[in-house]
C-alpha cells in the first residue's frame, strides 16, 4: 500500500510540474505620439538612451516626426549613417510644410562630413523656402556654410 501512495504522489508532482506555460501578450499602454512625448522628456533631462528607445518606439508607431527627434539625436551622439537615414525618412514621411528642420539638420550632417555638397546645397535652400520666421536666421546660416564649402 505504501508504495502506490507513493506512486501516486510522486504521479502527482510530475503532473504539476508538466503545466502549459502561460503567455501573456504585452499591450503597450502608450500611443506613438506620447512615445514621442515622453521621449523629448527623456532628452530634455538629458537621459538619451531612454529618450532613443522611446523615439523608436513612435518610428515603430508611424509617427513621422519621430524620425525627426531620433535623427537630431543619433547626430548628437555620432551616429551619422543612422542620422542620415532617419533625416531622409523625416523627410519623405512629413507634409513638405513640416519637413524643414529635417532638410535644413540633413544639409547640416552632410556639410559636417564633407561631402554630397551638392545635395547639401539644395536642401539648405529648401529648408530656408518652408522656414518659418523663427527658423529662417539659422537655416540662412545652414545655407551660407554649405555654399562656403563648396566654394573652396
Amino acid at each position: 500500500m505504501t508504495r502506490a501512495v507513493l506512486s501516486c504522489l510522486l504521479l502527482a508532482l510530475l503532473l504539476t510540474g508538466c503545466s502549459l506555460p502561460r503567455i501573456g501578450i504585452y499591450q503597450d499602454p502608450l500611443t506613438g505620439p506620447e512615445h514621442l512625448e515622453l521621449g523629448r522628456a527623456y532628452e530634455q533631462k538629458g537621459e538619451l538612451d531612454l529618450a532613443r528607445r522611446e523615439y523608436a518606439e513612435a518610428v515603430r508607431d508611424d509617427v513621422p516626426q519621430a524620425h525627426l527627434y531620433l535623427a537630431n539625436l543619433l547626430f548628437q551622439k555620432g551616429e551619422l549613417e543612422d542620422a542620415e537615414s532617419h533625416y531622409r525618412k523625416a523627410i519623405r514621411a512629413l507634409p513638405e510644410t513640416e519637413s524643414a528642420p529635417a532638410r535644413n539638420n540633413l544639409a547640416w550632417l552632410l556639410l559636417t562630413r564633407g561631402e554630397k555638397l551638392g545635395e547639401a546645397e539644395r536642401l539648405a535652400e529648401e529648408a530656408v523656402r518652408l522656414a518659418d520666421d523663427a527658423h529662417r536666421q539659422s537655416f540662412e546660416d545652414t545655407l551660407n556654410q554649405v555654399k562656403a564649402a563648396r566654394n573652396k
